[in-house]
């Protein structure tokens, strides 16, 4: 089964918008300057992603890639710092772990995020160029503390929470003093109603019948006699393929050539899911991924040489998952 591999993920590493921007193509003003972009943006999931590793290298960002961890790090020059792994739908920011609505995307074996919160988290503030329809980014200052400041005016002047303010600097009070130093542009997964929202996005997302049943037929198929952490998983291998742009679909994935036998012999078509392949395919559908990363599955024992070639994510029943 094909796989990315970790030399072309890091070569390619690719980041992109929170809310998507109408007409993204690969235009984009950053620092001032007008930018075309080697890779455009991608509209998807109501996001606008960008290319990670083009757009850090723009802004003087350092970007590192753990091939082992297959987990991607942003930092800047004021100790800020975000690594998230392709697939995820969480990221670590400064040290802690939050989720945000979308997830990490792959694309022609580029990494993509969502551009809007990798530059906030990277204290760049995100406009919009109505003219030339073109995203705006500009990493600013940080907001010297003035008399007669206080956090609720701050974070009023600058759109965002007190309670998000503090988390973004770190404080675990109100008190401030005249000349502090605090960041102000604030990534919107750390305002405090984000869980509730990314809760309310999830609960709005249909499984879609179709892509059920299909991909529960294929659980059944591949891992029918395997115990559920392997059903769930061989459902995740398919989905991760879908975020890292093998194609667009379940379908996509599950029919492309070469992949999966049962899909190409017809053994498929004439499957029935049992009800825990069901129940699998519908969790691993609802975002829960017990094998992040993984885009193959395979039986060491029929393929005795291959777990020393590929990168382990983990073993379940009679498969190794990579």
């Amino acid at each position: 089964m094909m796989r990315l591999t970790a030399l072309t993920l890091g070569l390619l590493l690719t980041v992109g918008t929170g809310a998507a921007f109408a007409n993204a193509d690969n235009t984009i003003y950053m620092q001032g300057q007008k930018v075309e972009l080697n890779q455009d943006l991608w509209s998807i999931d109501e996001w606008t992603y960008a290319p990670v590793k083009e757009i850090a290298d723009r802004m003087g960002w350092q970007l590192t890639y753990d091939g082992d961890a297959d987990r991607i790090t942003v930092s800047n020059g004021i100790d800020d710092t975000l690594s998230f792994r392709p697939g995820a739908s969480e990221v670590s920011f400064n040290g802690r772990t939050y989720k945000f609505a979308g997830t990490v995307k792959v694309k022609d074996g580029s990494a993509y995020f969502p551009l809007r919160l990798m530059a906030e988290a990277m204290h760049a503030s995100v406009g919009w160029q109505e003219q030339e329809k073109a995203a705006v980014l500009q990493t600013e200052e940080k907001y010297a503390v003035a008399s007669g400041d206080t956090l609720a005016s701050i974070a009023e002047a600058n759109e965002t929470s007190v309670e998000a303010l503090k988390a973004r600097n770190g404080l675990t009070d109100d008190t401030l003093s005249v000349g502090q130093l605090l960041k102000v542009v604030v990534p919107e997964f750390l305002e405090p109603g984000a869980a509730v929202k990314i809760a309310a996005v999830a609960a709005e997302k249909e499984v879609d019948a179709a892509d059920l049943a299909l991909l529960a037929k294929l659980v059944e198929v591949e891992a029918g006699n395997e115990p559920y952490e392997g059903k769930l998983a061989v459902a995740n291998v398919v989905l991760n393929r879908v975020s890292r742009g093998y194609a667009d679909t379940i379908k996509g994935v599950i029919y492309a050539s070469g992949q999966f036998p049962p899909a190409r012999n017809g053994q498929l078509a004439k499957e029935t899911a049992s009800k825990e392949s069901i129940k699998a395919a519908k969790a691993a559908l609802s975002g829960v991924n017990n094998v992040p990363g993984a885009v193959s599955f395979f039986n060491p024992k029929l393929e005795p040489g291959k777990a020393k070639k590929v990168k382990v994510v983990k073993k379940i029943g009679h498969h190794i998952f990579s």
